[in-house]
């Protein structure tokens, strides 16, 4: 899967340089004094914002816009904006409405972040990248485990399921050897009671040295046997080391925060029960899940068609889809800060977790009408702009995110602060259903007392009534 999305990877690359008009030879060095440009304008916060005023007029600003402001007056030239038709992006989806206007030559520049592919070659031709960006999965944050089975997490199911074979094996086999050695060997109190009680007080015997060297209580047993003494001294070195490993863990154990298993890579997403992804109509990264070839990414595809709200139209339903905590949502880091802080303005909470980079990275470009002639010109003016830094300097002021607490690792020790009433709720909820199952045996203890008292007192009274007077 890797190999296939680093090759895809090459071919965007590839694409690029190919198609990119700064890498030809042109004829045209005289600058772009004069030069009029139908530029298209966008809302795709934060990066553009287009607001629409009375009259037909509207404002548009953003990091994005800046980029042209900034051309315009420095290089001199004119430009016109054009609004994408709001009607067809709400049929078709942002991304096709955007690239429509270059389809039909309405625009010679679209300020759309475009990510070139052989498809989209055959009717555009790229800038300068803006960016080149890898994207990462922002994810609902994982809900914290419960406290309750605190006691269960130092080992896994599996040492639990052994250990418990295990308690029960030794106590069967001290319960046989006992049992063969008093037949063997039979002691003068061995005839004070019946072979089934002692048989059973010899369990509860052994039962009760087994729990208490697994509490580190110790108690003593008479082995007189060697055989039994060889028994013993195996359960005692195996406890030892179960024990310990046990207590070693058991504070950590109570103490840190633990959350429910999240999504952290794409195979994660595609084994995921509970998520799909969530991208835009005609996106490259929708287009890529939905033809992909490979088990993990097809995997992915394949969910994202058995939900199809989980592909949107516009930003606005993309909002709606990310902040419902159904979806993973793959994108770059500074749009992942954004959509955060919005969440976090609305619910005050940190409600999402944002995993490592994921190995999809893509540049974005300007599209630009086929063979216009200023294009390769437009491209070298734009890398100047690139150079110099501004690009990055207007994202960041645009931006301007204090999200710092919702994207900070958790650092939590069981060192660094004293245990909490919250960290034992396992313990005394034990504690309390065996004192409950305590007084229960005990209220039966003392039905089963009063019904064995009554009986000889009802046959006292029938021997008097038959007395003779």
């Amino acid at each position: 899967m890797f190999k296939h999305l680093m090759g895809m990877q090459w071919k965007i690359i590839t694409i690029f340089m190919l198609f990119h008009p700064s890498l030809s030879f042109s004829p045209i060095h005289n600058g772009l004094n004069g030069t009029y440009f139908r530029v298209s304008a966008h809302h795709f916060p934060p990066y553009q914002i287009l607001t629409q005023g009375a009259n037909g007029t509207f404002s548009y600003v953003g990091s994005t816009p800046n980029i042209i402001y900034w051309m315009a007056e420095k290089f001199n030239f004119t430009y016109t904006f054009f609004p994408v038709d709001s009607a067809e992006s709400a049929k078709l989806g942002s991304v096709q409405a955007g690239l429509n206007q270059l389809i039909k030559k309405e625009v010679d520049i679209s300020t759309l972040c475009i990510v070139p592919t052989l498809e989209r070659a055959q009717y555009m031709e790229f800038s300068y990248p803006v960016a080149i960006e890898s994207y990462k999965f922002m994810v609902p944050k994982p809900g914290e485990e419960s406290r309750l089975f605190g006691p269960v997490r130092p080992f896994q199911y599996p040492v639990w399921g052994c250990l418990f074979i295990s308690l029960i094996s030794v106590l069967v086999a001290f319960t046989i050897s006992a049992w063969c050695y008093s037949r063997w060997n039979p002691m003068p109190t061995d005839y004070a009671h019946g072979a089934w009680d002692k048989l059973s007080i010899k369990i509860g015997n052994y039962a009760m040295y087994i729990a208490s060297t697994c509490t580190n209580q110790g108690q003593g047993m008479n082995a007189p046997q060697n055989s039994f003494r060889i028994l013993a001294g195996v359960w005692l070195l195996a406890a030892t080391v179960l024990v310990n490993c046990y207590s070693g863990t058991l504070m950590s154990s109570l103490t840190l925060t633990k959350f429910k298993a999240t999504i952290n890579s794409l195979e994660d997403l595609a084994a995921s029960q509970e998520l799909t992804m969530t991208a835009s109509a005609n996106s490259v990264m929708a287009e890529t899940m939905l033809n992909a070839n490979s088990t993990t990414l097809k995997a992915i595809g394949n969910a994202m068609r058995r939900n199809p709200d989980s592909i949107y139209l516009t930003p606005e339903k993309g909002l709606h889809n990310i902040f419902s905590l159904k979806y993973a949502f793959a994108t770059v880091e500074s749009y992942m800060s954004y959509l955060i802080n919005i969440d976090l303005k609305r619910t005050g909470e940190c409600r999402f977790h944002v995993t490592d980079r994921i190995p999809i990275t893509e540049p974005y470009t300007f599209g630009l009408e086929k063979g216009n002639k200023f294009n390769q010109l437009f491209s070298e003016k734009l890398q100047y702009l690139w150079e110099t830094g501004l690009m990055n300097y207007w994202l960041k002021n645009n931006l301007q995110l204090s999200v710092d607490k919702c994207l900070v690792k958790n650092k939590d020790s069981a060192r660094q602060k004293a245990i909490k009433l919250v960290y034992l709720t396992s313990a005394f909820f034990i504690l309390g259903t065996g004192i409950g199952f305590a007084l229960f045996s005990f209220m039966i203890e003392v039905i089963y007392f009063h019904l064995q008292r009554r009986q000889p007192l009802k046959l006292l009274k029938s021997s008097r009534g038959k007395l003779p007077k």
